[in-house]
């Protein structure tokens, strides 16, 4: 009897042993299952990717147009009122581009409140883009609002050259990424565009003179691309 103890307690410890090995047998089975779900669902989503970068259009268009448009007339204000042209020489650089920031944002809104319906509906691709489209704008507002803020610390308003340079990087950062998305090449050019266009800023922050050459990238960057994005819109419907 005493030997029989020992050979239970080893048989019971051995299947306590195998049942947590069954055990953690389901448990890996079940990460598995979960591993392939989340593999798949990822799989359908590069599909869907694809079909869509060749077939559903942008629909990001009209922002764009306006933001350039907008923008790249109050670069040129501010630019007669920094060379005293007379009929623009009282502006001042709050007047201009705080009333360029109100314009769009109410013309952006009514945009957005009219289009709801259908942006509610749009695919992965256009989803994709309005994130990355929201965060450059989130991130100009923001960077505008701190320069703002640091002018007036600082006592120093030349720190608002800073602001075409950062709005061109993002820019051109959103462009490529809308290009990779999209699959449309056309795209990269322009987001490198960007990117030259902020080195040729900087070099004449001395000037004046990066008003127009701002203008002109505001034009070439956001209101052309953001009209030819509004045409393809239109033929596809």
């Amino acid at each position: 009897m005493v030997y029989i103890i020992p050979i239970v307690a080893y048989g019971v410890f051995g299947l306590c042993a195998e049942l947590n090995a069954c055990w953690q047998g389901f448990d890996n089975v079940e990460k598995s299952m979960s591993d392939l779900s989340r593999l798949k669902a990822d799989v359908d989503f590069i599909k869907t990717m694809a079909v869509e970068g060749g077939q559903v259009p942008l629909n990001g268009g009209f922002p764009l147009f306006l933001a350039g448009l907008i923008f790249g007339v109050a670069a040129l204000l501010h630019y007669a009122a920094a060379v005293s042209i007379s009929l623009f020489g009282g502006l001042s650089t709050f007047v201009i581009w705080g009333g360029a920031l109100s314009l769009y944002a109410l013309w952006g809104l009514g945009w957005g409140l009219k289009n709801r319906a259908a942006l509610k509906v749009q695919g992965n691709k256009n989803r994709i883009v309005g994130a990355v489209w929201g965060g450059v704008g989130f991130s100009i507002f923001l960077f505008s609002v701190t320069l703002a803020i640091l002018g007036y610390r600082l006592q120093n308003p030349q720190l608002g050259v800073l602001m075409m340079p950062v709005v061109l990087v993002l820019y051109g950062l959103g462009w490529i990424i809308t290009a990779e998305v999209s699959a449309q090449r056309w795209m990269t050019w322009v987001g490198i565009g960007c990117f030259v266009i902020t080195l040729l800023i900087a070099w004449l922050s001395l000037g004046p003179e990066q008003l127009l050459v701002y203008a002109l990238a505001l034009f070439c960057s956001a209101l052309i691309p953001g009209w030819l994005l509004m045409a393809k819109e239109k033929t596809a419907k």
